[in-house]
């Protein structure tokens, strides 16, 4: 993570970030939506399960690590990175530049997320996870990413 300068005289947060595209079965996607506990007025919004990489690790590592915190899931090989992209956001009273990249993960019938470690930040924003086929997702009245 590097600090630079961010929009007006904020820091810019830049960070990598790893992200999981988490398909049942049915090919439904496991969705998590939330807040920004700083601005939650700005309303709410739907993001894929994974997040930040620490510097000691690699973008695979990182997003192994934070699915087993998230969700309680395992997953031993990611395979190839399907989707590259750079999002920059206010999140947490900073503004963030991410460098994300999406693994798609598939996972049996009946897996249920059972989180296992939540930072204090990620405690305030989220309000739900929900299992989404495209129809819904499509439909959903919050941005997603």
């Amino acid at each position: 993570m590097t600090l630079a300068d961010g929009p007006g005289d904020e820091p810019l947060l830049e960070r990598r970030a790893g992200r999981g595209i988490i398909l049942d079965p049915d090919r439904r996607v496991l969705m998590i939506h939330g807040v920004d506990p700083d601005d939650p007025d700005r309303g709410g919004f739907w993001w894929t399960p994974g997040g930040g990489v620490e510097d000691h690790e690699s973008v695979p590592e990182g997003t192994k690590r934070e699915l087993w915190e998230e969700l309680g899931l395992r997953v031993d090989d990611l395979g190839s990175v399907v989707l590259h992209r750079v999002g920059e956001f206010p999140f947490g009273g900073r503004w963030i530049r991410q460098s994300e990249e999406f693994f798609i993960v598939e996972v049996d019938a009946g897996f249920e997320p059972r989180p296992r470690h939540f930072e204090a930040i990620e405690k305030a924003a989220i309000r739900d996870m929900r299992w989404l086929d495209p129809g819904e997702l499509g439909a959903l009245a919050d941005p997603f990413y």
